[in-house]
């Protein structure tokens, strides 16, 4: 990530560990929907998104997600050009 490139666009698949959403119950890989809140905030902690969930390689159900800043930068947590594992 340079430093002219976003955090986060809609678009793009992130594999996410528990630990890197709010109240995470296991680990997830979504696709950005919606970016809602935090992003151009920079004394959030978080970034609220609206995500499809990607299981089997197929598109899932849809999740409000609060994923933490700290995790998106991240290596192997923001998939190459969306692709998927």
């Amino acid at each position: 990530m340079t430093e002219d490139e976003p955090l986060l666009r809609v678009g793009e698949v992130l594999n996410l560990s528990k630990a890197d959403w709010v109240y995470g119950d296991r680990d997830l890989t979504v696709r950005v929907s919606d970016i809602r809140y935090g992003l151009d905030k920079p004394d959030c902690l978080v970034v609220a998104i609206l995500a499809t969930v990607m299981e089997f390689g197929r598109d899932g159900r849809m999740l409000m997600l609060n994923v933490y800043k700290s995790a998106l930068t991240r290596p192997g947590v923001r998939a190459v050009n969306g692709a998927v594992p």
